[in-house]
């Protein structure tokens, strides 16, 4: 039998097992005569043990979850922990009304209270890194929670910051716009649940397995990167409500910077002690109230707009109505037009759905918990309600220009405004226009922002722990061993080596990987504060950072979506076929950002006078056209950059399998789907036909250079 044979059939249903067993042992089918068909399987695995132990037909031990109970709520709240954390926030806050500061600090520290008070120290890796959710927890407990962690981890301050900003420039399709790139949703879950189905336990793993080391780097490298651009994204947005920029010294002032900190510290403290845990954990709470806070906003807002008859007379008389849905700031420009917002809505959309996914690691770590159908459920419905929050508060920046461009035209009072400035009301700025609406929906909004920007930090500093302890502990072991002369630079990652030097499961992490993890939280929160030195614009840190990385989407999901038997021998690498991907577009991302993005503290391009020219890439005249068709070429190279690559099999840098290669290729632990006769699915190892015989020279030659890629 073949290897291409073999794995072909190890993909089959289970349901043709039997079939198997009826071919390969006549003398069952002949001694089963008329006997009902559901009987015929229980004397095959009762007088073939061994047929039973080959299919799989032990029922698997009941998967752990993670689970609340009353009783574990209670003894988290009467530990030593929690009460002198208690007794500590009691004092600081009388402190802080002594003082008479404003009430928006005082959210800092109830948060601070919630999320540390009761926070577990995780005391092994399995909690630190993977929060005790085992692989093939298949349970609505474990759903629920990992969908609300998802939903959480990507309500960021700054989404809701650009989804507000976007929608008061553009109406509901800036809002919409910004939502394209959630579709990111469901270009991890289809991918990745493909991936794990094929074996892979993350990211790293498969492109180790597929491309080799130095695209593992380069990968980790561009991980690194987005973490990075999450820290000082995040933080900026909620200081906003804090403090303010000094113009005369080009800085911030002492309230922002302190706020800026304690935004920083909070979420750094609790999942340095828990991490994972701790995480998902506070997410679920951080969902329950923004959720709360926010339709309590949307409808206070909504009688505010409805209540105002110079507003409304405002809107009838000079757009098109006054409903939100029909709300155009530029009357003369078509709402469904690339100049009315499309092309970002587009622009998203190529990133979501083609590479963004696969970058940011507070996405994808998620993706390798749970059993993967449950995992794909929790993503899709999280994800659905992820962008849902985000377009509503969209809906904040319509009623801001709203407001905004009554008063500017003189239709409104000034007095509507209630102190705010009006630039920032009619720009949809989110603490802005919660100030027009009054001291208690901007303490809702403050809040809804800090939880938001403190749920993506902690998501944030785990998936920096994961990715500098297991993801990155063989090319640690690599540096390692060349920089004490063990190894060349240019040894190969085969034999022995892949296994040293491969990334690690989460679950055969150890307790020397969770403290690198956890030094490297730290490390992430000293170097993600510095960009705020340069003023950078949180919008840049989703569609620059995407745009960079518009390579990384073909290697990735070409083998997640085409079958192991359209593409090369798993076990050998292919590098050029990601590092050309990789760096082709990270080259035309870099190029664009200097020329087009990276601006001084006063708004104006840096680098302006840099000879370089994308102009004829643009699609359509709306301020977004140069970024889509940048987005759209990226696509096309990354693609082509793969596909060439891929097919050839004589390209540098790749390994040609050897028998021993092909052979564990052949006995890779693809994932199937089986049910047992309760009717429970459960996911197993598929079972591969007994005796099969190891492949030829000849047969490497076939997989080699035959119709393989």
């Amino acid at each position: 039998m073949t290897t291409e044979h073999s794995l072909t059939q190890r993909a089959a249903p289970p349901c043709l097992h039997f079939a198997v067993v009826f071919i390969t042992h006549p003398e069952i089918s002949e001694a089963m005569g008329a006997a009902p068909p559901c009987l015929h399987f229980a004397v095959v695995f009762i007088t073939h043990p061994e047929i039973s132990e080959a299919m799989g037909a032990d029922a698997p031990a009941k998967a752990e979850t993670l689970q609340f109970s009353t009783a574990d709520v209670l003894e988290k709240l009467r530990s030593p922990q929690f009460i002198v954390f208690t007794v500590l926030w009691l004092v600081v806050t009388i402190v802080l009304a002594t003082l008479k500061v404003d009430n928006l600090w005082h959210i800092l520290t109830l948060i601070a209270w919630l999320l540390i008070g009761p926070c577990n120290i995780a005391t092994n890796a399995k909690t630190f890194f993977k929060a005790d959710i085992d692989d093939r927890a298949t349970d609505s407990s474990s759903m629920f929670v990992l969908g609300s962690s998802a939903m959480m981890s990507w309500v960021f301050a700054k989404s809701i910051n650009n989804a507000s900003v976007l929608s008061a420039k553009y109406g509901i399709v800036g809002g919409f716009g910004y939502c394209a790139w959630y579709l990111s949703f469901v270009g991890s879950s289809v991918v990745i649940y493909r991936l794990r189905l094929k074996g892979y336990f993350s990211l790293p793993h498969m492109i180790f397995d597929r491309y080799g080391r130095w695209a593992q780097l380069l990968y980790c490298m561009a991980n690194f990167y987005r973490l990075y651009t999450e820290v000082w994204s995040n933080t900026m947005t909620v200081s906003d409500f804090y403090g303010s920029r000094v113009e005369s010294d080009k800085d911030y002032d002492r309230d922002w910077w302190t706020s800026n900190l304690l935004g920083l510290s909070i979420p750094l403290a609790y999942v340095f002690m828990g991490g994972m845990k701790s995480s998902i954990v506070s997410d679920a709470v951080q969902g329950t109230f923004t959720i709360a806070f926010l339709f309590i906003v949307l409808i206070y807002m909504t009688a505010m707009k409805d209540d105002n008859k110079y507003l409304n007379k405002h809107l009838e008389d000079n757009y098109v109505g006054s409903s939100w849905e029909v709300y155009n700031p530029v009357p003369s420009r078509a709402m469904l037009s690339l100049d009315g917002g499309m092309d970002l809505l587009a622009g998203g959309a190529v990133q979501g759905l083609l590479s963004y996914p696969f970058f940011d690691p507070v996405l994808t770590d998620r993706a390798f918990l749970t059993d993967p159908r449950t995992m794909a459920r929790s993503f899709m419905i999280g994800g659905t309600f992820a962008g849902f929050i985000i377009l509503c508060f969209g809906f904040l920046g319509i009623y801001g220009s709203m407001l905004g461009n009554c008063v500017n035209d003189g239709v409104c009072p000034e007095s509507d405004l209630n102190g705010a400035i009006l630039a920032d009301v009619k720009a949809g700025k989110p603490f802005a226009v919660a100030k027009t609406m009054g001291e208690t929906v901007l303490f809702l909004t403050a809040f809804i922002m800090i939880l938001s920007s403190i749920s993506t930090l902690d998501s944030t500093f785990t998936s920096t722990a994961k990715l500098l302890g297991p993801d990155m502990s063989g090319l640690w072991s690599w540096l390692n061993d060349i920089v004490t002369g063990k190894v060349s630079i240019r040894a190969s990652t085969r034999g022995e080596s892949i296994q040293k030097y491969m990334p690690l499961a989460m679950s055969e992490a150890t307790d020397r990987h969770v403290w690198v993890g956890r030094l490297g939280m730290i490390l992430m929160a000293l170097i993600g504060t510095l960009p705020i030195m340069e003023c950078p614009t949180q919008l840049s840190a989703t569609t620059i950072s995407g745009t960079v990385v518009m390579g990384l989407g073909a290697p990735i999901y070409m083998i997640g979506l085409l079958p192991d038997s359209w593409l090369w021998t798993r076990g050998t690498k292919r590098p050029l076929a990601f590092c050309t991907s990789f760096i082709f577009c990270a080259m035309m991302g870099i190029c664009y950002q200097v020329r087009y993005s990276t601006k001084d503290c006063d708004g104006n391009l840096k680098y302006s006078y840099a000879n370089v020219d994308f102009t004829p890439l643009t699609i359509g005249g709306g301020s977004y056209g140069m970024f889509l068709g940048t987005n759209v070429a990226g696509a096309m190279v990354s693609l082509v950059c793969w596909a060439l690559f891929a097919k050839l099999d004589f390209c540098l840098f790749n390994e040609i399998p050897t028998l021993a290669e092909v052979n564990a290729a052949a006995a890779a632990k693809v994932k199937i789907y089986v049910a047992d006769d309760q009717g429970a699915v459960s996911l197993i190892d598929a079972p591969g036909p007994a005796g099969e015989s190891p492949a030829s020279p000849g047969e490497i030659e076939l997989l080699v250079t035959g119709s393989h890629l």
